[in-house]
């Protein structure tokens, strides 16, 4: 440390200031008051004293934004106030268990990462098989002692790499592997929810002694430009489809950021604090509505500064430099970094990341010295890809950090406190997302969400938020927080064709059941239409089936018109909207015959430029067992592995599109089975790209059936 100080008399470094953004929206419905979904405890489990864990190991110096609807989950679920249905169903025995709660147990308790969490232990792996990849798994193939595991097994997946290393109990169960009993399931439930229990004291202690600082994000999520008029979205959009409702509510977008800020007050203690702003959402209005809210920063994507500069980014140095718009300092994220971890580097050997990221921070340090760049980014759910939880790719990279002379670890205040910062003119609308609003507005179901939000507005609020900002020392009444938590982002961004969860069905609901809170409250019955499901029940899934079986010449040439005719498309972009600075392979062309499964990628001079020549192109299959069909582009060599074994080989040409067939006899693929599919291309052995950026496509494969139908039609 001596030598590092005596190095930093000599140069400016580079302030790094990384924003770890741990967010959940509101899970409990407030007419049942009971939780529907566990997100919130199984990060708590998993992420967010994990993440503090290696910050503490390491002596970093970081930045950590919590959402306050996050806060107070975790807050209920400590206090014993959370009447959690998956854990309520996790607590008891499987003999206890209703059919309709089997079948439950094994739909959902492998919501966990495949390859890093099912694939890497047997029984886990053997239960999934059980389960088969159908659309509505069976559960009657299960029996006690297999429901009893998977309950065991559900929790261990869910258990983050420090907790594996000091609790003598999940390092047991890892090892028996199988045959659980129930006294070991509750000891284990008992072991998660101490865990869980000690997040938000863990995150006081660290921000008492200075070495975590902690922001807070608006009450519930909102996106904040759109509370203040829902016009905005026009800007970086125009001719945007929006709701035929005028929905301006800058009073609401106020309250929700002075609650998020009082919230953050109340849990950790009173100080000033920065505001990371849903989604990176920013508008001249919001941030006016920040500064004056008493907010000590706010931060957003790099492209709203583009498009906010005279010229832009032409420069990259510009990004390097904190700026202030109305009166509050804002940051900027270095697009690139952030989604680099966030999406790129989980496939990576971890000192490969690791030197792969510090030098494109050394190379911003001598473009940039003494500037500041800000890497800022979910920070629970891409660790799920990552082997030990990202325990070892965090360590290295914090480490690395702090042994480099030329970069500074630093808190986002730190780093302000230090720099004076650049008045912008102007500020663009947009967030982190494309820089626009069309995650949250434009599609049709998005529009009839936020008709009936101020419909249900108008029905049932008349002066209360005007009476919450005018007493600031009262509480909230629960028809006002009822409306706040109804203004969250996520019941919006499961809307649309963008994203797919299997749980977004549960979503809608969710944000439907706030409107009826919010008609109950009022003792208003509420109106008939929020009965009806916003979204289709039955969503059908991007891209189509073939309609024929076909066998296309494999030479990597578009060749007769009616070839490929008969293909089915698998849209790969689907869910993929967070990594939009990265090229995106956007489909992939399939079909098949009696010998052969088809696929054809048309941008082949992406893959190209993304391999390189001595790349790989991989599609991996998850059927019961999880294939990789490696493609070399030099060598053009196709060949099939399961478990690290070749299998066998393929057919692959590519020219003007790369083209494959690989065996069905291989691939034991049966008439109904469901195929998992993801694409990745490899450079230099390390993963630079993959397609979809999150979880995977699918298509079932059906075979000579495929004829039949057709012919029967």
């Amino acid at each position: 440390m001596a030598a590092r100080a005596a190095v930093h008399k000599n140069i400016k470094p580079l302030k790094v200031c990384i924003l770890w953004h741990m967010h959940q929206p509101d899970y409990r419905d407030p007419i049942s008051r009971q939780t529907l979904l566990p997100w919130t405890w199984l990060h708590g489990l998993k992420d967010y004293g994990e993440m503090l864990e290696t910050i503490v190991e390491t002596d970093a110096r970081v930045t950590v934004n919590l959402v306050p609807s996050l806060l107070e989950q975790l807050e209920r679920y400590a206090n014993g106030e959370d009447h959690d249905r998956w854990l309520e169903i996790l607590s008891r025995k499987p003999e206890e268990l209703s059919d309709a709660e089997r079948q439950f147990m094994v739909e959902h308790f492998f919501s966990v990462n495949e390859e890093t969490q099912i694939l890497a232990h047997n029984r886990y792996h053997e239960l999934f098989r059980q389960r088969g990849k159908g659309t509505r798994p069976d559960a009657l193939s299960f029996n006690e002692q297999d429901l009893l595991d998977l309950q065991v097994w559900f929790l261990l997946a869910w258990t983050g790499y420090h907790l594996r290393k000091k609790s003598p109990l999940i390092a047991k169960l890892l090892q028996q592997g199988t045959h659980f009993r129930e006294e070991q399931k509750q000891q284990l439930l008992r072991c998660c929810q101490e865990e869980v229990n000690r997040v938000l004291q863990f995150h006081r202690q660290l921000e008492e002694s200075g070495q975590i600082e902690i922001s807070v994000t608006p009450y519930a999520h909102p996106i904040l430009p759109l509370l203040c008029d829902l016009h905005t979205a026009q800007q970086p959009s125009p001719g945007l489809p929006l709701p035929a409702a005028e929905f301006r509510y800058p009073e609401d977008a106020r309250l929700q950021v002075r609650e998020g800020l009082k919230t953050a007050e109340r849990i950790f203690g009173q100080r000033h604090r920065g505001m990371w702003p849903a989604e990176g959402g920013v508008s001249e209005a919001a941030v006016a509505i920040m500064a004056e809210e008493g907010a000590l920063w706010g931060a957003t994507d790099e492209d709203i500064l583009a498009r906010s500069l005279e010229g832009g980014l032409a420069n990259r140095s510009k990004l390097y430099q904190p700026y202030e718009y109305g009166g509050l300092p804002l940051l900027f994220r270095d697009r690139e970094l952030s989604d680099r971890i966030g999406f790129l580097y989980a496939g990576w050997d971890s000192k490969e990341a690791v030197n792969d990221l510090l030098k494109r921070l050394q190379n911003i340090a001598q473009s940039a010295p003494g500037g500041t760049v800000a890497i800022i980014l979910d920070g629970e759910n891409c660790w799920e890809r990552y082997p030990d939880n990202g325990y070892p790719f965090l360590r290295e990279f914090y480490q690395s950090l702090e042994l480099a002379p030329e970069l500074q670890m630093a808190t986002i205040q730190d780093a302000l406190s230090h720099s004076q910062p650049v008045s912008l003119d102007r500020l663009a609308a947009g967030s982190w997302i494309r820089s626009d609003f069309t995650t949250w507005v434009g599609h049709s179901e998005e529009n009839l969400a936020w008709e009936l939000l101020h419909q249900a507005r108008q029905d049932t609020l008349t002066d209360e938020i005007h009476h919450a900002l005018d007493h600031p020392d009262e509480p909230l009444t629960d028809l006002v927080r009822e409306l706040l938590r109804a203004e969250g982002s996520d019941w919006f961004w499961w809307y649309g064709d963008e994203h797919s969860s299997a749980q977004a069905d549960i979503f809608d609901q969710l944000f439907r059941r706030h409107l009826e809170g919010l008609y109950q409250l009022q003792r208003l019955s509420p109106p008939t239409h929020l009965l009806n499901s916003i979204k289709p029940v039955a969503v059908k899934a991007a891209g189509f089936e073939p309609t024929a079986c076909f066998s296309p010449d494999i030479d990597g040439l578009v060749g007769d018109y009616f070839e490929w005719l008969a293909a089915g498309c698998i849209e790969l972009s689907v869910g993929g909207a967070m990594y939009a600075s990265r090229e995106s392979l956007q489909k992939l062309l399939y079909g098949y015959d009696s010998e052969n499964l088809y696929f054809r990628i048309d941008q082949i001079e992406m893959i190209r430029r993304l391999g390189s020549q001595k790349g790989t192109f991989e599609i991996r299959l998850m059927i019961k067992e999880l294939f990789h069909v490696r493609y070399k582009l030099n060598s053009h060599a196709l060949d099939i592995y399961c478990d690290g074994k070749l299998l066998a080989s393929g057919a692959a040409a590519n020219d003007q599109v790369l083209e494959m067939a690989i065996p069905l006899n291989t691939l034991q693929l049966h008439p109904g089975d469901m195929v998992g599919l993801s694409c990745h291309i490899y450079k230099d052995k390390r993963e630079n790209g993959r397609w979809p950026t999150e979880g995977s496509a699918s298509f079932c494969y059906r075979g000579a059936v495929l004829d039949e139908e057709n012919w029967l039609v």
